[in-house]
């Protein structure tokens, strides 16, 4: 009854309480006001600014051409650890992963760049003998070129979450890519149709934004892929943010 005083109304008393716990007893969480210091519209221009952020950082470590594998690992690490998860800061999460896998990236992102040339010369002689033997070849390195892409989708991203051998991350993304499948072509047709947007009818500035948040929007199909082949969290596990 002495919690009941501090109400003027009963009917007050029973809307406090129902704004604190749910039907099973659990706690709320309170609702964000869209205007205020922690609301939606603030919330929401955070989010973006750190995308923002983590595709400036994306796009300076791709100079140098060989760590693009890094960087885009790097870029799908942070993305879902501090940008979907709430953990650390953008640039924290960036640079060490950075930094842990700067060796594995860099061998895949050269290891890729010999077999997509050798597919590609191999296409270009393929063509232009000019026989249906030619033309049959040139379509079986176009397949390599196309399998390979749908591979390079889950690779980097199993470099961000699991430690292996490299040859079984590439096996592993092609078993990703091909049981995936529904997962696997929207993302490799968005990337392909963003690429041409950017380079044929938009404005190049765009690139500080879209590589980012098309990356966002990748996670939330990549990461029900990656779950499938995580070991179940330990009990005392500190923070299995992966696994939220």
């Amino acid at each position: 009854m002495e919690q009941k005083d501090k109400y003027e109304r009963k009917d007050e008393y029973d809307r406090a309480n129902d704004t604190a716990r749910d039907e099973n007893g659990k706690e709320k969480k309170p609702k964000r006001k869209i205007l205020g210091v922690e609301g939606d519209l603030i919330y929401f221009m955070t989010k973006a600014g750190h995308v923002i952020i983590l595709n400036m950082l994306w796009l300076v470590s791709c100079i140098p051409v060989f760590t693009i594998g890094t960087a885009t690992t790097s870029l799908y690490y942070a993305m879902m650890k501090n940008v979907r998860r709430n953990r650390s800061y953008p640039t924290t999460e960036y640079f060490a992963s950075f930094k842990r896998t700067f060796f594995p990236g860099s061998m895949l992102t050269l290891a890729l760049a010999v077999w997509l040339f050798v597919l590609y010369h191999l296409m270009v002689i393929a063509t232009g003998q000019g026989t249906e033997m030619g033309f049959f070849l040139s379509r079986v390195y176009l397949v390599l070129m196309v399998v390979t892409a749908a591979i390079v989708i889950y690779l980097f991203p199993v470099l961000s979450r699991f430690t292996m051998k490299l040859s079984s991350m590439v096996k592993l993304s092609f078993v990703m890519a091909v049981r995936y499948i529904y997962f696997t072509v929207p993302i490799l047709a968005g990337t392909a149709l963003l690429v041409w947007l950017m380079f044929f009818h938009l404005s190049y500035m765009t690139i500080l934004v879209i590589p980012g948040a098309w990356c966002y929007v990748c996670t939330f199909m990549i990461e029900r892929a990656l779950r499938r082949y995580m070991p179940k969290p330990d009990e005392g596990s500190l923070d299995a943010w992966y696994y939220e």
